[in-house]
């Protein structure tokens, strides 16, 4: 007996609900990587502050897969929308009868200082920078004019507060400091399984009332997975294939026309 086909040209309504959490994971990974690799400071400095503004704003999109996760009116949804990122994931825990952030602890309290960082460096404000200034010297076609600057750290993440000031080494420390918040997140307070992690946080195509979580794309695997090289371990978050696993065809939507 013939298997049953398809129609031809059948098609099924169906909604792509897309996050962006991955992405801006992914975003952190490959920025620290170039970071890491560049040989001047002017390159240096530009994939750093990148990678840390990725992996920031990555920590209001995990408290808005939380907030998505709420049965609650939309009027209240729009008022805890204007929470701070950490405000917002501990009210979404307290209504969902779990634990609280513990803001004492040193891993919330390094993520804290990362959102501010993040908040100093999209709303700049000039500030006055102590220096040091040493007398001209003779550059052949110029003057040179040597110089130090006192840059103030940050007193949990121990990086300059000035992105101007930032390298590989504050990405690095960023990058672990997520790492770190998102374990106790989402295995400490929440003590969530892979399936229920990846439907919170994952891309998913909607037909219906079914709901397909999508795989997480090959690249932003091995990115992730990238990121041991420097001793920042995201295997937790469940998107790792086990070893000798054949990884499926990467889901490619096409682009609107």
């Amino acid at each position: 007996m013939s298997e049953p086909s398809l129609p031809e040209g059948l098609k099924l309504p169906g909604v792509f609900r897309y996050g962006a959490f991955y992405d801006l994971l992914a975003d952190a990974v490959f920025q620290h990587r170039q970071a890491a690799k560049a040989t001047d400071s002017y390159t240096v400095n530009r994939f750093a502050r990148a990678s840390v503004l990725a992996a920031t704003v990555g920590i209001e999109c995990a408290a808005n897969c939380l907030l998505a996760t709420l049965d609650i009116p939309s009027a209240i949804r729009g008022e805890l929308d204007r929470m701070t990122p950490l405000g917002k994931i501990d009210i979404c825990l307290r209504l969902r009868g779990m634990p609280h952030i513990d803001t004492s602890s040193h891993v919330v309290q390094l993520v804290a200082e990362l959102v501010k960082a993040r908040n100093d460096h999209v709303h700049p404000k000039s500030s006055n920078i102590p220096a040091e200034v040493n007398l001209p010297e003779d550059g052949d076609t110029h003057w040179m004019l040597p110089m130090s600057l006192d840059g103030e750290l940050w007193p949990h993440l121990k990086f300059p507060k000035r992105p101007m000031f930032w390298s590989s080494e504050c990405s690095r420390i960023a990058l672990q400091a997520v790492a770190d918040f998102y374990r106790y997140l989402f295995k400490t307070l929440m003590a969530l399984d892979e399936n229920d992690l990846q439907h919170m946080l994952s891309s998913r195509l909607e037909i219906g009332e079914a709901g397909i979580v999508m795989a997480v794309f090959d690249e932003v695997r091995f990115e992730l997975e990238g990121a041991k090289e420097w001793g920042v371990d995201f295997e937790f978050l469940g998107v790792f294939l086990p070893p000798g696993s054949t990884p499926l065809p990467p889901f490619r939507p096409r682009q609107p026309a």
